[in-house]
Parts: C-alpha cells; structure tokens; sequence
C-alpha cells in the first residue's frame, strides 16, 4: 500500500484515482486518511494511538460522506482519543451488541422451547415476529421503561390499524413476554447480571379479570340439543368436555392406545398435560359410548381430514359457531361470553354441588399441587374419581333430556 501526504481539499477529492491501493494523509490533520482503491472506493478513517498502539477508525465513504462533515467527524474521533477514549474499540463494541432479536431467538431455543408447551411457544413466536418485530434490530440494553409503555399504549390502542379492536389483555401478555425475555437474559449472562429489565416498574394495561361464567342447566341442555346438529366430532368434543372436565387440546390429543376400552380409562400421558405428570381419567357410560362411535381405523379418536394422520388442533371456529348457535354471544371481555373454558368449569361446579370435595376435583381436573405433600402423593384416587365422574355423568344425561 502506497502512502502520501496531500491537502486534501474537495477538488483533489472528487477527480482523484488511483491504479494501486493508496492512503492520502491530510497535512491539515493529523491522522485524518483518504483510502483510495483501484476499483475506485474512496474511504475515510482517522489513525490514532492507544496505549501506545495504533488504532484505526473507519468514518465512512465517499461521496456519502464529504470533506468537510468527514475532516469534522475526524476531529471529534482524535479529540476523543486525546482525552484517553478508544472510538474503534468503542465502535466495534457498539456494532457487536446484543440486540432484542438475539435475546428473543435465544430465549424461544433456550428456555421456551424446553420448558413451555407447543402451544405457548407459538404464541410467543407470533408476539415477537408481530408486536416485537420493530426491536429486532435494536441494541437490547438501549430498550427502556419509555420504549415499552410506548408499545403497550399501541397496542392498547388497537396498533397500527390492523388490529379491530383495542386490546389490554393481549398487551398484558406481551409486557409478560418482554419481562420473560430479558430476566432469561440476566440470567444466563447474555446481558450484564447488573442490567434491569425496562419492563421494571412498568404496569399491566389491562385489568385481568378471572371468569366466573358456569352454564346453567337451561344452557346445558340448549347446547346439547344444538349438538345434535354438528358432525359427531365436533359434538363429542363439547360432549367430552362436559363430561371429564378435561382441557380442549388434552381431549383433542385423544389416541386410542390411550384409553382402556375394558376398564373405562383414558390415560393421558404427561407430554400432553399442563403439568406434565401422567394423569387417569374414570369415563362414565355416556363418555364411553361417545369415544367408542368415535374410533376408526385412525390411532387418534379426534382424527384430521388429511393424507397426514394426527390429532385435529384447530377448534376455536367450532367455538365460535355453538356460541351463536346457542345464542350464548356477548362482547368480549364480559363474563357472559360464553367460551370453552366454561365447560370445565361447569363440570367442576357441578360435581362440587353434588358434594365432591374440592381435594377430589382438583384431582379429576389435573390441577397442580402446589404443597410439599404433592411430591409423594402419588395415588390416582381412581375409585373416588370414577364415582363422582359417574355421578356427574348420570346428573348431565338426566339434565338434557
């Protein structure tokens, strides 16, 4: 590499070219560069040293940057390196940062895809690739407390006009989201163990409120009877519900190696519960004759449409369309609005009104055990189970006739 001193000036600069590499160094200032190729690029940088090595720092190129702004960016970079400063160092650091969508991938490969089911990481694959999409390119320690009350208000809001309406709880859980991220973040050290989340002290937009909705008898009946008119997968799936208690994608998982045809049990093992703990569920008779007229030759008893065999997981239009079928439709956010959930929580208060103790139902419900007592507790409790799931079988069938 040929070097030569030179005034530069903006003359000098513009029709300047060069056979070999070149670096012109202003006589004006000290270390201020112009590198010019064969191929014509004409770059600035500024050489300086520090702790007695030599440093260089790349300004940028021309004609994107000018003499004057160039010779002006210079000067700022030797100043700084005269006051003891490292710009390279510091712009190097600055280039390699971790960004939000470095601590986001690393959170859903290293804690979500691990520990949270197929269905939560897909919720929050689709919150970072929405809502959080705008930081992916952001420096993760330059998001703050500011940065995230502004998204939450958009989303609040309603966005950017995509959304129909406002939407609080949905932000709820991306504040939730964001909390998640980055404590995984300081706590694996992708970020410094000093750092502080910026959702600190931020807080929920949204009021949660827990659902109280149970169906009344009347209710039962009408969606029984409003059953009648689905296809029979569609009306086992409400029926099954209402009849074990159990949750929507646990009984749309149904495989028939899982149920016990003779003893009239469905074992649900623990990849597919909430928990993750195997759990047994006692089916009464009109269960039983459901998931029996439900088996074919497929291994699921909720089978999909499809060359691909597999358990269906797309549920919420049957929601949508019993939930004007029965006329149980409010606006969303009421507690009148009828939605899936409710069946399991009509089975549960229907099986507590006819004296099962909350202990049993927690039980037929899979619930968690948060006590000390649960780590040993391992009986299934299949015989109290069988009988107050039988009872509440017998009190549906004598309810919706």
């Amino acid at each position: 590499m040929r070097a030569v001193k030179k005034n530069l000036t903006a003359a000098f600069v513009e029709s300047i070219k060069r056979e070999k590499l070149t670096e012109f160094w202003d006589e004006n200032l000290k270390g201020f560069v112009l590198r010019v190729t064969p191929t014509g690029t004409k770059t600035w940088a500024v050489s300086y040293r520090h702790l007695r090595r030599s440093r260089k720092y790349t300004i940028g190129t021309y004609p994107a940057i000018g003499l004057k702004d160039a010779r002006k960016e210079a000067g700022r970079i030797l100043n700084e390196a005269q006051l003891g400063g490292d710009p390279a160092a510091e712009k190097k650091a600055d280039r390699e940062a971790t960004t939000f969508g470095d601590l986001a991938q690393q959170y859903l490969e290293g804690h979500a895809k691990v520990h949270k089911r197929p269905s939560s990481v897909y919720a929050d694959t689709c919150m970072i690739n929405s809502d959080l999409a705008a930081w992916k390119n952001r420096k993760a320690a330059d998001i703050s407390n500011r940065d995230v009350s502004a998204l939450l208000s958009t989303i609040v809001r309603g966005g950017n006009g995509k959304r129909k309406r406002p939407a609080p709880i949905k932000a709820n859980r991306t504040l939730a989201l964001i909390s998640k991220i980055y404590r995984f973040a300081i706590g694996t050290g992708l970020l410094e163990r000093g750092s502080v989340s910026p959702t600190y002290l931020v807080p929920r937009p949204g009021k949660e409120c827990s659902r109280e909705r149970i169906l009344t008898d009347a209710e039962v009946k009408k969606l029984w009877r409003v059953l009648a008119d689905q296809p029979a997968h569609v009306a086992g799936f409400f029926k099954l519900a209402l009849l074990t208690g159990q949750r929507a994608r646990e009984i749309l998982g149904m495989a028939k190696a899982e149920v016990d045809f003779e003893m009239g049990t469905w074992t649900i093992p623990g990849e597919r519960t909430k928990n993750e703990r195997e759990h047994l569920v006692p089916l009464g008779p009109t269960a039983m004759t459901l998931i029996e007229g439900l088996k074919g030759d497929h291994p699921f008893i909720f089978h999909a449409r499809s060359v691909k065999p597999g358990p269906i997981t797309e549920f919420k239009t049957w929601v949508d369309d019993i939930r004007v079928a029965t006329g149980m439709t409010k606006p969303r956010g009421q507690a009148e609005h009828f939605t899936f959930h409710d069946l399991r929580r009509t089975a549960a208060t229907g099986m507590a009104g006819m004296k099962t103790t909350r202990f049993l139902i927690d039980r037929i419900l899979n619930h968690t055990d948060p006590g000390v007592g649960a780590t040993y507790d391992r009986h299934e409790y299949e015989a109290e189970k069988r009988d107050a799931l039988t009872k509440w079988d017998a009190k549906l069938a004598e309810m919706v006739q």
